[in-house]
C-alpha cells in the first residue's frame, strides 16, 4: 500500500534533536564564563550533558528537553552535595582548631 505524500510518520528524525542538543551545548559553553556561580555552572553543565544524552538515546526533541531537565536537576543536586561536604570539612577543621586553642589556654 502506497502512502499519500501528506501522511508523515509519527517518528521524528534524530537530526533535529541532535541540532537542538548542539545548540544547547554551545549556549552552555558560551554562558559558562566568569560571571556564573559554581551552582549555575554545574547546573548548566548537567543540562548540557543531559540534553546530549537525551538526544542520543531518544528519538525526538522532547527527549533532549527531558534529558536537559534531568541533567540540570542532577547538576544542582551534585552542587548542593559538594557544598554540604565542603561545609562539613570546614566545620571539622574549625572544631579541631577550637579544641587546640582551648588546650593551649588551659596549659598557660
Amino acid at each position: 500500500m502506497h502512502k499519500h505524500p501528506s501522511f508523515r510518520s509519527h517518528q521524528t528524525s534524530r537530526l533535529p534533536a541532535c541540532r537542538l542538543t548542539a545548540v544547547i551545548a554551545l549556549a552552555a559553553a558560551l554562558a559558562s564564563g566568569c560571571t556564573m556561580s559554581e551552582t549555575q555552572q554545574r547546573t548548566g553543565a548537567g543540562a548540557a550533558i543531559g540534553a546530549l544524552g537525551g538526544a542520543l538515546l531518544g528519538t525526538s526533541r522532547e527527549s533532549a528537553a527531558i534529558g536537559a531537565a534531568v541533567g540540570a536537576a542532577g547538576g544542582y543536586i551534585y552542587d548542593q552535595y559538594n557544598k554540604r561536604e565542603d561545609a562539613e570539612a570546614e566545620n571539622t577543621q574549625l572544631r579541631q582548631e577550637n579544641a587546640r586553642l582551648k588546650q593551649e589556654a588551659a596549659n598557660n
